[in-house]
């Protein structure tokens, strides 16, 4: 199979250190794995993000790692709010620097759940706003982080237009995505629709247009069940798109080259 992992942390601590990090790399360009889209969450992992995709470029050079910077809610609890503007003129520097392979701005969004951290909404909003609009101005994806706020997410979504994006992780009712998708964006899906029992995530993949519908790890985070308790890995994207192949009740085949072909589109990526 030729799959893309759209959303991959594997520059993260969690992660392993730089030997683990080849070594997975090494194992996803044995398991087909084509390209992988590395995210960055806070002003401080980036410059190490870059170093780490350089890297893996030289030991897996058939796997093609891009980049992506943005500021995760999640990590508003360890910034200074005093320090908001100065983080986002920071990232708007170098997402106009344009880093090689930077593909996408992101991971950003909301959580209004308990990873939120108890972060005002307000400023979660605000710092989205801004995200979106260097977007704009850009012209490039988002990765959109989006917990127990789709209603939220909508409503900013609708306000202006922006470059088409990536609903990643996707944990929304299959009622909401004909909405999501109404701008342009895409709906990306993980390791919890390998979970026995899983329905959300398995309805709202049947929902998806095929031209909208994207794989990704997550990794190190939701693995998929059937690896357990491993440490998630790019190697495993196989797994889910089983799971969603199963779910759509089409072809392995048919959804590893629809995946791939959405996923070189939207984030316009080489063949």
């Amino acid at each position: 199979m030729n799959l893309i992992d759209t959303h991959a942390h594997i520059d993260m601590p969690r992660f392993g250190d730089r030997a683990e990090r080849r070594f997975a790399a090494v194992r996803a360009a044995a398991a087909g794995i084509s390209a992988i889209v590395i995210p960055g969450v806070e002003p401080e992992s980036w410059a190490g993000l870059l170093e780490t995709a350089a890297d893996l470029r030289e030991i897996a050079p058939t796997v093609r790692f891009h980049t992506a910077l943005g500021i995760h809610p999640q990590v508003l609890p360890e910034l200074d709010p005093a320090h908001d503007s100065a983080a986002l003129t920071a990232l708007n520097d170098q997402i106009r620097a344009a880093p090689a392979g930077l593909v996408a701005i992101g991971e950003c969004g909301l959580d209004f759940g308990p990873g939120g951290g108890g972060v005002p909404r307000e400023r979660q909003v605000a710092v989205l706003r801004a995200h979106f609009v260097l977007a704009r101005a850009t012209g490039l994806p988002l990765l959109l982080h989006c917990l127990k706020a789709h209603a939220a997410l909508l409503e900013l979504l609708d306000e202006q237009p922006l470059p088409p994006s990536i609903l990643h992780s996707y944990s929304g009712s299959a009622e909401m995505v004909p909405a999501f998708c109404r701008g342009g964006h895409a709906i990306s899906f993980a390791g919890a629709i390998t979970l026995p029992g899983a329905r959300r995530p398995v309805l709202a993949a049947r929902a998806v247009a095929a031209d909208r519908l994207l794989l990704e790890t997550d990794s190190p985070d939701q693995t998929p069940a059937s690896r357990r308790p491993a440490r998630n890995e790019p190697a495993f994207l196989g797994d889910i798109a089983r799971a969603v192949a199963a779910a759509r009740e089409e072809p392995l085949e048919l959804v590893a080259a629809t995946t791939t072909d959405n996923a070189r589109r939207l984030l316009r990526l080489a063949a």
